[in-house]
């Protein structure tokens, strides 16, 4: 009878623990890793684009499409995001670049031309909040093989 018992827990505990998975997680989306790479980039590139011009280019109006082009994009990864499970800490990444990105564009804006080290400052600012959403993604990917 001890025997019996033992050997149903046995068999109840192997079943139990190989018929589950607990996800805490969202499952890696490759399309939405591209997604933030591009969009990251395109970031980066605006900034680029600042530092090659002559100070007389870099007014506001002159970026104002790539700037809306940018912060679409990155309410498109948070939409994105939003309709994942398990993706609290994707959230609160996604709602720092947001706002980070937001205050460089309104400081531009109300600035109108920016200088070197201004740009360079966003910049790096940045690439510092895209950075973990990157990293995040591509975590999720190596945790899925």
């Amino acid at each position: 009878m001890l025997m019996l018992r033992h050997l149903l827990l046995s068999t109840l505990l192997i079943f139990s623990l190989s018929s589950c998975k607990v996800i805490w997680v969202p499952d890696y989306n490759a399309k939405l890793e591209d997604q933030i790479a591009k969009t990251a980039k395109a970031n980066d590139k605006l900034y680029i684009d600042m530092l090659d011009a002559a100070p007389n280019k870099r007014d506001y109006d002159q970026y104002k499409e790539k700037y809306n082009d940018i912060e679409a994009d990155i309410n498109a990864i948070q939409l994105a995001n939003e309709a994942r499970n398990n993706n609290a800490s994707f959230l609160v990444i996604n709602k720092n670049l947001k706002e980070a990105f937001q205050e460089a564009k309104k400081y531009h804006k109300e600035k109108q031309v920016l200088s070197d080290g201004e740009i360079k400052s966003y910049q790096a600012s940045l690439a510092g909040f895209w950075k973990p959403l990157f990293l995040a993604e591509r975590g999720l990917k190596i945790n899925s093989k």
